[in-house]
């Protein structure tokens, strides 16, 4: 056991001492990740847009609800808000090709108004209210909100159906307690409440937040770990082996078995601790999108339980050993350093494919995959995101990875024949 430990810190030194593969295996990973999460709706915008800005919308005749409706809802803040006034839109009119103009590239303008001339959208609602406090049953509401864009034009017909589903719809659902007055609390007390509470803000938060999580983050923590595991055991194993020091290593006084047990051990601290930097990075990212960016795919709030917490911990160093067991398998199985490389990489494919399958899925997945080696992690940490993580589901998930890991490795000894002391491979 002193000589594996030997073997596990004689490989952390090579890390460690070259700040070009502690900041490669380190930080370079965690970094272009997080620049592909913040950078991939960026140019998803700019294609259908022509911008990298938010998506614009054109408010005419902004009431003060509506004002407070964005301040305070997250789905608003994805589009970027221009004010004119009812003049301004009249002079656009009159301009020949000027309205064409302010719809060119997606634009769509939300237009508030009455027949009432200068009476505000606000007071006609709160009027149509009153109206239904003194039991005119046939009170109709004359204000009204106009959608205007390119029919033409797919990106902008699109952007205002979203706009009106997303937005508009929630915002006039809104105006009962905005502006419903005594008809909004019949039958209960009027209370009042803090301009800000923290906890509020944070519950209104993290259900959005945690749900775009569990889209996320699983796949990107599993191809980070593969990506580092697979760096790792070629550089441990593969490499040594091609260069002839492998042979030359299990010949000295340390026994085989200690040396795979010393780099196993170093691959699994370095990749763990390279995950949990990722995780936290991408943390602090949802944290810092205070006004929930459309820029970046992590909404505000983000937040585990410590039970969850504590299920990525776990799950993650389980998943590194299975994917380094499954690693060394392959490279012991191979002579040519071209067919290990290119065996090594294949797994990517597969975690690439699981990402976007776990983005796009609608549904929470099936009993069968809590028992594919390594797919069930994926599953297990984005149910501790969805905050539905079941304790059968997370130990099925552990025992099954831990088995097939240590199922592979006793496969890969027998081959490499360490389990005859007097054996040694040359």
């Amino acid at each position: 056991m002193k000589k594996a430990y030997v073997i596990f810190r004689w490989e952390l030194n090579k890390i460690f001492s070259n700040w070009h593969r502690t900041v490669t295996l380190f930080l370079l990973p965690a970094v272009l990740m997080m620049l592909a999460l913040n950078v991939f709706p960026l140019l998803i915008n700019y294609m259908s847009t022509g911008s990298f800005s938010k998506k614009p919308i054109v408010l005419v005749g902004t009431p003060k609800s509506f004002r407070d409706y964005v301040e305070a809802t997250a789905d608003a803040n994805v589009y970027s808000y221009t004010e004119m006034t009812y003049r301004d839109l009249s002079d656009v009119y009159s301009e020949p090709g000027a309205l064409k103009k302010l719809l060119k590239g997606g634009t769509v303008i939300c237009y508030f108004g009455s027949d009432k001339g200068d009476v505000s959208f606000d007071d006609i609602v709160s009027e149509y209210y009153k109206e239904l406090v003194k039991g005119n049953s046939e009170a109709k509401s004359e204000a009204v909100i106009y959608l205007g864009y390119d029919g033409e034009s797919l990106t902008g017909t699109l952007r205002a159906q979203q706009f009106r589903q997303g937005v508009l719809e929630s915002y006039q659902s809104s105006l009962i307690d905005r502006l419903g007055g005594d008809y909004a609390t019949v039958g209960s007390n009027l209370f009042s409440t803090d301009s800000f509470n923290p906890v509020t803000k944070l519950m209104d938060n993290r259900t959005p937040a945690d749900t775009a999580a569990a889209r996320i983050v699983p796949g990107v923590l599993m191809i980070m770990m593969y990506y580092c595991v697979y760096s790792l055991t070629s550089d441990m194993f593969a490499s040594e082996k091609e260069r002839g020091f492998w042979s030359k290593l299990i010949m000295t006084p340390v026994s085989a078995t200690d040396v795979f047990a010393g780099k196993i051990l170093a691959i699994l601290v370095i990749v763990t601790g390279s995950t949990f930097l990722t995780a936290l990075l991408l943390f602090l990212s949802s944290w810092f999108n205070t006004g929930n960016d459309a820029m970046s795919l992590l909404p505000f709030g983000m937040m585990l339980t410590p039970a969850e917490l504590l299920i990525v911990a776990v799950t993650i160093p389980v998943t590194v050993f299975t994917m380094t067991a499954a690693c060394i398998s392959t490279i012991f199985s191979l002579t040519k350093m071209q067919d290990i490389t290119v065996n090594l990489q294949l797994p990517l494919i597969f975690f690439l494919g699981d990402f976007f399958l776990q983005m796009f899925r609608g549904t929470r997945p099936m009993t069968l995959e809590y028992f594919i080696p390594i797919h069930n992690s994926l599953a297990v940490i984005g149910e501790a995101y969805n905050a539905q993580e079941k304790l059968w589901h997370v130990i099925v998930a552990v025992l099954i990875n831990i088995l097939v890991a240590l199922i592979v490795m006793r496969s890969t000894y027998k081959k490499e024949g360490l389990y005859d002391k007097r054996k040694r491979r040359s």
